[in-house]
C-alpha cells in the first residue's frame, strides 16, 4: 500500500492527474448541488492542494525514480559510446568478473569499438532499495553491429546491485544478465568474446 502511495503521490504524474481529476470532479458535483460558500471554499482548497501536490511531485525525486534515471543513462551512454559518461554511473568500488572499475571500462571502451550499440532503451524497471543498497531488475533492448554480424532489437534482462555514496545511485555490480531470446545466453558468457 506505501508502495502504491509513493508511487501515485510522488512518481506517476498520470496516476495523481487521474486521482484529482475525481476528487475536483466530486468537489465541484457537491458544490453545485449545494452553492454555499462552505463548498465553494472547499472547491478552491481542492484546487490549491491539487497543484500542490504536482510541484512537490515535480520537486521530489524518489531513491526509484533516481535509480531508474541513472540506469537510462547508462543505456544511453552505451548507445553514444560514452565510456567516460558509463564511468560517471559506477562506484568507485565496482567489481565484475574479477575487474574492477578501470579495468572494466577499458574491457567496454574494447567492446565498443568492435561492437556499434544503437537505439539502447530500458523498460519494466523493477527497484528493491534497503538502505542505501538496491536491486533493479529491468529489460533492455537494443541493435547491434559487429563487422559482417548485425542484430536489430536484441533483447535482455538484467539485474544490477546498486550502491547510494555521497547521494548518488551508482552501479556496484552487475548480478545476472539474460541476452537474446529467451534469455539463452548469459551475461558472463557474452562477455568472453
Amino acid at each position: 500500500m506505501i508502495d502504491f502511495l509513493r508511487t501515485v503521490f510522488l512518481e506517476s504524474v498520470v496516476l495523481l492527474l487521474i486521482l484529482e481529476v475525481a476528487a475536483v470532479a466530486i468537489v465541484l458535483g457537491i458544490h453545485r448541488r449545494h452553492g454555499t460558500t462552505n463548498t465553494r471554499l472547499a472547491l478552491w482548497a481542492t484546487l490549491i492542494v491539487c497543484i500542490a501536490l504536482l510541484v512537490v511531485q515535480h520537486l521530489v525525486k524518489t531513491d526509484r525514480e533516481q535509480i531508474v534515471a541513472a540506469v537510462s543513462a547508462m543505456a544511453r551512454a552505451v548507445d553514444d559510446g560514452d565510456v567516460p559518461t558509463l564511468g560517471e554511473y559506477l562506484a568507485a568500488d565496482f567489481q565484475d568478473r574479477e575487474m574492477d572499475k578501470a579495468e572494466w571500462l577499458s574491457d567496454i571502451r574494447q567492446r565498443l569499438q568492435r561492437w556499434r550499440i544503437d537505439e539502447a532503451r530500458t523498460w519494466g524497471h523493477k527497484v528493491e532499495v534497503n538502505g542505501d543498497e538496491a536491486v533493479v531488475t529491468f529489460q533492455a533492448m537494443c541493435d547491434w553491429r559487429s563487422g559482417e554480424q548485425s542484430g536489430q532489437s536484441i533483447l535482455s534482462t538484467w539485474k544490477l546491485g546498486m550502491a547510494r555514496r555521497d547521494g548518488i545511485w551508482t552501479l556496484h555490480r552487475v548480478i545476472s544478465a539474460k541476452i537474446g531470446p529467451g534469455g539463452a545466453f548469459d551475461y558472463s558468457g557474452i562477455m568472453q568474446y
